[in-house]
């Protein structure tokens, strides 16, 4: 099995984004403290004329054909809001399939920090 490719935290507000090919982009957003949502979005072109430090323009897009999230352990489809994102919980382990095919796992860590009185 491959290495872990980064982590997502529930407790902050920073996305994680990660390209799984055609020029498309998975995100994570953290929506509240026990919720996120994973989207999906391209790179918008930057035109020849402007500057290179020009910040990189995100252009969302729909969930991509063929892409679904399933809860792990069940194999059962997770919420899906549209055709726009699906919803995820800091509880579960999801697959995202493309294809039938496993494009890529979310795990849950399962740990907790431990905190003694003085």
């Amino acid at each position: 099995m491959p290495p872990f490719s980064g982590t997502f935290s529930y407790k902050n507000d920073n996305l994680y984004r990660r390209l799984i090919g055609d020029g498309v982009h998975m995100v994570m957003e953290r929506l509240d403290p026990n919720i996120a949502k994973i989207r999906f979005e391209v790179q918008h072109p930057v035109a020849e004329d402007t500057q290179a430090e020009a910040p990189i323009i995100y252009q969302p897009i729909q969930i991509p054909e063929g892409v679904t999230l399933i809860v792990a352990d069940s194999a059962i489809p997770a919420a899906r809001i549209g055709n726009d994102f699906f919803i995820v919980t800091w509880i579960g382990n999801y697959l995202v399939l493309r294809g039938g095919n496993v494009l890529f796992r979310i795990f849950n860590q399962q740990s907790q920090a431990i905190q003694f009185a003085e």
